[in-house]
């Protein structure tokens, strides 16, 4: 991928600045567009790597939010050493605008719209962003790409890792790459994959594990989209919507006990573990 012109759009999260730095590194990037999506402060995530690096700092600094002390601890060192420095800090480089929007989710703002009008994207590509309006999705002409962390025929939406776990499916713990429509991870998908289970992870080394098989399913994608070889798959059956504030700091502390009592390990061991699930895999072509 040489001449196709990429812009791509994340939230500040670790997870979504990796996804950035992994396409910086891998495709023609010649903007990145980081969305704001905190009131005030620091992103409590990207303060908990800060504080990993300085345990001293720990102590009464970081609010409880969703997770307990122990918890949240153990969140911070698995999305810490599973991302590692790409997580932490954007690394654009020279040539490549960087964009941070002010305010809290203020993407389809019409200052941005206009300012990724002005990068010319052949193909943008998306993270963890909020939901995107027409204007943006309108910008591109090979369209606007998404990693969407769950396989969107069976969950939608966000913290779709963590739900297939607190629902004791993790069958359904995968990622789906798919062009964006005006609905919600409902749009023609171009690839999904499951990642490989262990007995000992659990929703946050999952959500790493799905983090990253989706991002080389979405580098395979804009080769496609530049080549003219790729084929979208219209979403017949959507998946169950997850919204943020369904997930309460009660469903994250049953995950955590779900695993704690042997969800993963009882799954690996259950037929639910062998059996075929219908998704549209990559099939080894290139």
């Amino acid at each position: 991928m040489t001449g196709q012109r990429v812009v791509v759009l994340v939230s500040e999260d670790i997870s979504d600045v990796y996804f950035a730095n992994q396409l910086v590194k891998r495709a023609n990037v010649v903007g990145v567009v980081v969305e704001g999506q905190h009131s005030a402060g620091e992103p409590i995530l990207s303060k908990g790597i800060r504080y990993i690096r300085n345990p001293k700092l720990i102590s009464g600094r970081v609010k409880e939010g969703l997770y307990g002390k122990k918890d949240r601890e153990l969140a911070y060192r698995i999305n810490y050493e599973g991302f590692g420095e790409d997580g932490v800090r954007l690394d654009a480089g020279a040539g490549i605008k960087v964009i941070r929007t002010e305010g809290v989710r203020a993407i389809n703002a019409p200052e941005y719209v206009e300012e990724i009008k002005g990068l010319k994207p052949d193909v943008i590509a998306v993270c963890g962003t909020s939901i995107l309006k027409k204007e943006i999705i309108a910008i591109p002409p090979r369209g606007v790409v998404n990693l969407h962390g769950g396989l969107a025929q069976w969950y939608r939406g966000v913290w779709t890792t963590l739900w297939a776990v607190y629902n004791r499916e993790p069958e359904y713990v995968g990622a789906t790459v798919h062009f964006i429509s005006e609905g919600v991870d409902d749009g023609d998908v171009i690839y999904q994959g499951r990642p490989v289970i262990s007995e000992d992870d659990n929703q946050e080394t999952l959500y790493v594990k799905v983090v990253k098989l989706g991002i080389e399913l979405l580098l395979k994608a804009l080769s496609e989209i530049e080549d003219g070889t790729v084929k979208r798959h219209p979403l017949t059956r959507k998946g169950t919507l997850y919204l943020g504030r369904q997930v309460t700091p009660e469903v994250v502390r049953k995950t955590w006990k779900t695993v704690r009592e042997g969800a993963i390990r009882d799954y690996l061991k259950s037929p639910a573990s062998k059996k075929k699930i219908d998704i549209f895999e990559y099939d080894g072509r290139r």
